[in-house]
């Protein structure tokens, strides 16, 4: 899935310990650790404890995040680009 940098705006509730990351290249991870369900927003809700996915930036850096079984990462689409954010207390 390829994402890049926009402006944000957020259909779901935000707290004070959610992250996000925008970035142009793809987020890899394992599909049979990941379920994907689609509403207004698209999520990814984890199957299985310490599962990994990575990110690359805008600045190409990448970011490895380990999630805890039940966690949800969304993608929210921005104007034709694409942001991702999860709650950082799902993080390990």
């Amino acid at each position: 899935m390829g994402l890049f940098v926009g402006k944000t705006f957020c259909y779901s509730k935000i707290n004070k310990f959610m992250g996000s990351l925008f970035t142009m290249k793809y987020v890899n991870f394992k599909l049979d650790e990941w379920k994907k369900n689609q509403g207004l927003l698209v999520n990814f809700e984890c199957l299985k404890d310490n599962s990994i996915i990575e990110l690359v930036d805008y600045e190409n850096k990448i970011h490895k995040m380990t999630f805890r079984k039940g966690s949800k990462f969304v993608v929210d689409k921005i104007e034709g680009k694409y942001k991702i954010y999860w709650n950082d207390n799902d993080l390990i």
